[in-house]
């Protein structure tokens, strides 16, 4: 194998698409099947049209519209293609050539449920039912596999009437009808369930919803997930909280099916960045799921980083071969859009076509890097039309005027070309060509190859602006003719020289070529985990779960949720001990790992399942010298086998301070602190009338602008190094022109050198009086190479006026991190 560059073309290859308009094609979603004709309406009658493919190049298929504004696309290839500047129209095999494969691992988040109601995308088809139509285009793509919400408050709204699924089921059946399965996923529980603020304190009722969404759903559901993104808004609660809600539904789920899977809550973000998992794990939460659920929007080079980190989270909960599933990922490398959808006066932008092609690209590189890694099933956020970031930052297969983009393409030629296949691993190709080899059932191969583009390469949030196409000569040995699809499916045959070598030209956007046979990886992908149910030893009792409320006038809950720290001498906490068996149980509560005071000394009895919870008051016990941050676990024994762990990690503040020093940071130069930020203007000055804080004053003018601050303060190394340092403290106080001077999120983000990316760390948004903020900084972190810090928010309004003073370092006294 050779190569070399043969070609860079002169403008990026979208840039001849042009975006769709007015005419409705006759095809729902304007995918039509091989081999039929289609009819497009709406046009100017007498006005003529040229069909172009997905990269802007002239199919050689012209006409006009009639004096009804008709016209008739002759069948056409699989492939994308566009009406002129009129419409687009995107080309499958026929569907039942291509069954979709329950061991197929790539699925898309279609979540159809909430987002193809009446008003969401247009829908001149099927009567105007959007649920069907969305159904229709995930069969046509050939897709296995779908995820799907559920909103528990909207389903059930007394305690005293069981839940009544309305839509949901309806959605549900349309896929399973057509062959696709569905992952269901629920959060929001009613206020009746005792929300604090968002998950269920009522476990029992949990329990309960768990076995009747399982038995309501029977087989149109293939598997369950509890909650969404616990570790981030959607359960504000400390991670031991959701820990004890996820066994609730495991139990309930399994008490009516226990032939399902069911999954972790998908995790977002970077694994390990925060000890959220840790602490879940330290919760037993793995005897409570049979897959683990992730969640990234971050860049294809750092899944590596990414699936190492959850192996080894897994490999130090015991089940290291547990199924890894990605059920939302997606791409910020397109960028905001400005442009306007098919929707008018709601701010509801579309991807341009160049911003169109990103995405496309985007989507077979990022499936097929999820195989190599490991991961066993994966769903691509999302197929409905959803606009966030102020209506600009544009998510979907389809567009607002319900028609698909060149991602959907995409998706049905990477179902029809690997889907049913076994990814082999990596092959070595020429210097900027990648190249995944596959198998499929009939023993043939399959190889998916692409010249690199940043996309591959480029690592963090940052978008990937269009540049230029380039192409690079691929020779590859072959056993004879063989069949080349482009990454939207336009299928050729190529045929190898006298000496069985294929010339190929590969670009940026992916190609498959299959028929050859005896070709190797030379990197082998790694072997997907297995959907395995955890099976309790003899000693276990699975069915009793602890959890506890702590006390929020002895406790702050700090480190992104996964520790209590405690500001007294002692901590009070209410226990509870559910038991969701069939028989009563009788036991003790043990602690271990810090001095509790209050636990019963006496066996008491648990009734079963619907008696509601034993409930145990007691105290943590801080005073005296000792560990300034200890893990509480407590457990026990009931009816002779032992309960699962609830695993609070304490710190004891007044220990704490005891025990470490404060390192000022340079913080009272505006000089010293560098722009970052979405505002139109900015300006950063002394406030001596607030003691000498530091005092930014930013404004937003536009609505739709995703408003961030967040400025840079470079340590000065190696004096304000955070080697060995357990925290960092400031004094905030903020004002915005709008009352509730409320923040979507504030973050403390820790800067590494050599373009290593950020750790983030939430700290309690600012208010208007002067507060003091304490951030624990991770333990697990490389805190030695942290050269700058960035302290802000996003705020709600469009002006923020933001103070900051007294910024220190907190190290021990002996200068190294204290062990864990």
């Amino acid at each position: 194998m050779a190569g070399k560059s043969i070609a860079a073309a002169a403008a990026f290859a979208g840039a001849a698409c042009l975006a769709p308009a007015a005419v409705v094609l006759d095809a729902p979603g304007h995918v039509a099947v091989e081999g039929a004709a289609v009819m497009a309406r709406g046009g100017e009658p007498g006005a003529t049209w040229r069909l172009l493919d997905w990269r802007g190049r002239d199919t050689g298929v012209a006409g006009a519209f009639d004096e009804n504004g008709l016209a008739t696309l002759p069948p056409l290839p699989s492939g994308y293609y566009r009406l002129g500047s009129l419409a687009s129209l995107a080309v499958v095999p026929n569907p039942d050539a291509f069954p979709p494969d329950p061991l197929s691992p790539i699925g898309i988040d279609a979540c159809a449920s909430w987002f193809a109601n009446p008003g969401r995308f247009l829908c001149p088809w099927n009567g105007g039912d959007g649920y069907r139509t969305v159904a229709d285009l995930v069969r046509l793509a050939g897709v296995a596999h779908v995820r799907e919400r559920l909103s528990w408050e909207k389903v059930q709204r007394r305690p005293d009437v069981g839940p009544s699924w309305g839509n949901y089921t309806n959605v549900t059946a349309l896929y399973r009808s057509r062959g696709v399965g569905v992952l269901q996923m629920f959060h929001d529980a009613p206020g009746w369930a005792g929300p604090a603020p968002k998950l269920p304190r009522d476990l029992d009722a949990l329990w309960r919803f768990g076995r009747d969404a399982a038995a309501g759903f029977g087989d149109d559901a293939e598997a369950w997930e509890f909650w969404n993104e616990p570790n981030k808004g959607f359960a504000p609660e400390p991670a031991w909280d959701y820990a004890a809600a996820l066994k609730a539904a495991y139990l309930g789920f399994k008490a009516a099916r226990p032939d399902l899977p069911v999954l972790l809550g998908g995790l977002a973000g970077v694994p390990n960045e925060t000890a959220y998992e840790s602490v879940l794990l330290a919760n037993d939460a793995a005897k409570y799921f049979d897959v683990y659920g992730w969640h990234t929007y971050r860049s294809i080079a750092q899944y590596g980083k990414f699936a190492a980190a959850i192996r080894d989270n897994l490999a130090r909960a015991g089940v290291p071969d547990r199924a890894v599933w990605v059920t939302e990922f997606g791409t910020n490398a397109d960028g905001l859009s400005d442009t306007e959808g098919a929707i008018k006066g709601k701010g509801l932008m579309e991807h341009s076509p160049e911003q169109e092609l990103v995405q496309a690209e985007f989507y077979p590189k990022a499936e097929i890097a999820f195989r190599a890694e490991g991961f066993a099933r994966d769903f691509f956020f999302v197929f409905c039309p959803v606009n966030e970031r102020g209506g600009r930052k544009v998510w979907g297969v389809m567009r607002r005027d319900g028609a698909v983009k060149p991602v959907y393409a995409a998706i049905a030629t990477l179902v029809r070309e690997t889907g049913a296949a076994r990814l082999l691993g990596a092959m070595d190709a020429p210097l900027g060509i990648r190249a995944w080899l596959f198998e499929r059932p009939d023993g043939s191969q399959t190889v998916a190859f692409w010249a690199e583009s940043p996309l591959d390469t480029q690592r963090g949030f940052d978008v990937v602006r269009p540049e230029p196409d380039f192409a690079l000569e691929w020779r590859l040995a072959a056993n004879g003719p063989c069949r080349l699809a482009d990454m939207c499916g336009l299928v050729s045959q190529v045929f190898p020289d006298a000496e069985g070598i294929l010339s190929l030209t590969a670009s940026r956007f992916p190609s498959y070529v299959s028929g050859m046979r005896g070709l190797r990886a030379d990197r082998p992908a790694k072997e997907p985990g297995r959907v395995l149910p955890y099976e309790p030893e003899l000693d276990e009792n699975l069915s009793i779960v602890i959890r506890a409320d702590v006390d929020r006038d002895d406790f702050e809950i700090g480190d992104s949720k996964t520790l209590a720290i405690m500001k007294g001498a002692s901590g009070r906490m209410r226990l509870q001990v559910w038991n969701f068996g069939d028989e009563p149980v009788t036991g003790l509560v043990e602690a271990a790992g810090a001095r509790v005071e209050g636990l019963p000394t006496e066996p008491f009895a648990v009734g079963p399942r619907g008696s509601g919870p034993v409930e145990i008051d007691c105290s943590v016990i801080g005073d005296g010298a000792g560990e300034d941050r200890e893990t509480v676990v407590f457990s026990g024994l009931f009816g002779g086998r032992r309960a699962s762990r609830l695993a609070i990690p304490v710190l004891f503040e007044r220990r704490f301070e005891a025990g470490a020093v404060r390192v000022p940071l340079a913080w009272d130069d505006p000089v010293l602190w560098q722009r970052n930020d979405s505002a139109q203007t900015y300006r950063v000055a002394r406030d001596e009338a607030e003691g000498g804080a530091l005092r930014f004053d930013v404004a937003w003018a536009d609505d739709g602008t995703d408003r961030w601050f967040y400025p840079v303060h470079a340590l000065d190394l190696p004096h304000e190094s955070l080697a060995g340092a357990r925290a960092l403290e400031f004094e905030v106080k903020s004002a915005q022109d709008k009352v509730e001077n409320d923040f979507a999120t504030c973050l403390v983000m820790l800067a590494y050198g050599n373009g290593r990316g950020e750790k983030s760390i939430g700290y309690l948004e600012p208010t208007g009086e002067w507060e003091r903020r304490r951030v624990m900084l991770p333990p697990n972190a490389d805190l030695a190479s942290v050269t700058a810090i960035r302290i802000g928010g996003n705020p709600q309004g469009h002006s923020l006026a933001f103070w900051i003073r007294d910024l220190e370092i907190l190290r021990p006294k002996d200068g190294t991190a204290t062990e864990e």
